[in-house]
């Protein structure tokens, strides 16, 4: 496809959908993110959504450090709903951040118990994407991100969740503004993904972004789309 140089001073969405398109094309080559998408265990929703708060500003090691430990201590969420607090946090504080983590947890898992009666989400599989999201994002510790992995990952929606990583690709490439924030992103990017992509997009994204387009140093000499991005560009210019 015959992208401008400078697609990105053009006002016009079309020139982003066409960007995420090329762009889903060859990471998908390059990264096969369906392939990994379609083989990997769908997990249970409230398992999901507990990980996920754990694995906030922590690495994906201490993630599952802390949830094991908590789960060794504490077997079902039942338990984890009662527990001491200063037991809970003691159990998770690997993960960091378990002065927060902990009761917002346990909030969650509280409010969950008193409106449906158990412990699990399935009955997020009958609300629309939009509707979870906002049911999800009532509650401390739960944001746009946190929803979006859950709702893509445990309940095979197609959404595409922006962590850090993908944020960095969408601000470099040019595909978002240096003023739009994180949350912001989701709503701007969803509709540019091709439809049926967005979990393969971020599974894509988020390995493109731990090995070539990395905070510190990224490799644009052994970038597949540089020739797209407003960062390599300036670069080339500088």
């Amino acid at each position: 496809m015959g992208f401008s140089k400078h697609w990105w001073n053009s006002p016009l969405s079309r020139a982003r959908v066409a960007v995420i398109a090329e762009m889903s094309t060859v990471l998908e080559e390059t990264f096969g993110g369906t392939a990994r998408d379609l083989e990997r265990a769908r997990p249970d929703g409230l398992d999901a959504l507990m990980r996920t708060v754990l694995s906030q500003n922590t690495t994906d090691e201490n993630r599952d450090r802390a949830y094991d430990r908590m789960r060794a201590r504490f077997p079902d969420w039942g338990d984890v709903m009662a527990a001491d607090v200063a037991q809970l946090k003691d159990a998770i504080r690997v993960a960091g951040l378990s002065n927060t983590k902990a009761p917002n947890m346990q909030a969650f898992l509280r409010w969950l118990k008193r409106k449906r009666g158990n412990l699990n989400l399935d009955f997020l599989r009958g609300l629309p994407n939009q509707a979870a999201v906002s049911l999800l994002t009532e509650h401390r510790g739960i944001g746009v991100k946190t929803a979006y992995i859950v709702l893509a990952f445990a309940f095979d929606r197609d959404m595409c969740a922006v962590d850090t990583h993908v944020y960095r690709i969408l601000r470099r490439v040019g595909l978002v503004s240096s003023r739009c924030s994180r949350e912001k992103a989701h709503t701007e990017l969803a509709p540019l993904i091709p439809e049926g992509q967005a979990r393969a997009y971020h599974i894509n994204m988020v390995e493109f972004g731990k090995t070539v387009c990395t905070a510190r140093n990224p490799s644009c000499g052994a970038c597949p789309v540089s020739r797209l991005c407003r960062y390599y560009h300036e670069l080339q210019v500088g």
